[in-house]
């Protein structure tokens, strides 16, 4: 079983490099459950320079390496954000106090697969548990030791061909984590997550969780436009791909998106995967994953077949 970094890289911010790049450069709204406005910082924990209101649109584009929340997520983020029609550099805040587009109620995503054998139908195969799991015909690139594991029926092959896709191009779309929604149409994506039963039980009887229970959630489905991107093979554990979309929508968390922001995504933003070995405590969703609810069904994989088929 491959063992996952912390947060998975999915966005490169090309231009910024100030403390560190992000591990997941990202849309969100304030939300401070105080109902009051946000602080904003000079620097983490630093001098308060200005404050956000609950509801704004920010970007998160570099995070704080120096402090963490229990759970293992980054404690201090750096936001940029458009105010009055020009790009501002906001400063820091609290993580916990962004609303990033987490799993919704209700939401028939992502379905939680409880074994490698169970996403055949799919077309799609992550191997997740110690034990011996099936290969489909076209297996993925390696990336790293931290990387995923994935391999692809021939029928799934031939039907993202047809679409204009490489091998290489759709390898890369399906292991971006969280991203859940097209680009161009802000549509949700079908998206999985593959758990391992031992592990998490183990984990909920013992309240800790190490990461290594479930994998993050990917998409099931590539939309066309990342057929037209170009592709950066694998090297120093990470492999990118760039957005040849008319970005609309934020991938990760579907909100609209102002024709500054697209012109900000265009310049600035590629899926990236990255396979740097290490454990994780955070992973997102776990509320879902450990409710139980969602496992995959007959009819849930016959959604995601009919979402593929959509426009064709």
């Amino acid at each position: 079983m491959t063992m996952p970094r912390t947060v998975l890289g999915l966005l490169l911010v090309c231009a910024m490099l100030s403390i560190a790049l992000p591990a997941r450069a990202e849309m969100c709204r304030i939300a401070d459950p105080t109902d009051t406005s946000l602080n904003v910082r000079d620097t983490p924990g630093g001098k308060v320079i200005n404050k956000l209101r609950n509801g704004r649109k920010v970007f998160i584009d570099t995070v704080s390496w120096d402090a963490f929340n229990d759970d293992g997520s980054f404690k201090w983020v750096h936001v940029t954000g458009e105010y009055k029609g020009q790009w501002r550099d906001w400063g820091w805040v609290f993580r916990r106090h962004l609303d990033c587009g987490d799993h919704r109620e209700g939401d028939a995503f992502p379905i939680i697969f409880e074994s490698a054998k169970e996403m055949i139908p799919t077309g799609i195969v992550v191997p997740w548990s110690l034990s011996p799991e099936p290969k489909l015909e076209h297996e993925c690139f390696y990336y790293g030791d931290g990387g995923y594991g994935m391999s692809l029926s021939d029928d799934l092959v031939k039907a993202y061909t047809a679409r204009g896709y490489t091998l290489e191009q759709l390898c890369i779309v399906l292991r971006t984590a969280d991203l859940k929604y097209d680009p161009e149409t802000g549509e949700r994506l079908p998206t999985f997550v593959v758990v391992d039963p031992k592990a998490l039980a183990q984990a909920k009887q013992s309240g800790f969780f190490e990461g290594f229970e479930a994998t993050p959630e990917m998409p099931l489905h590539a939309p066309d436009c990342f057929a037209h991107s170009n592709a950066q093979m694998p090297g120093s554990g990470y492999a990118t791909l760039d957005i040849a979309c008319d970005i609309r929508f934020d991938p990760w968390t579907g909100v609209e998106l102002s024709p500054l922001e697209q012109a900000y995504y265009k310049k600035n933003v590629v899926l990236r995967i990255e396979g740097d070995a290490g454990p994780s405590g955070v992973i997102g969703g776990k509320e879902l994953i450990v409710s139980g609810q969602n496992r995959a069904t007959n009819a849930s994989i016959r959604m995601v077949t009919t979402f593929r088929n959509k426009g064709n």
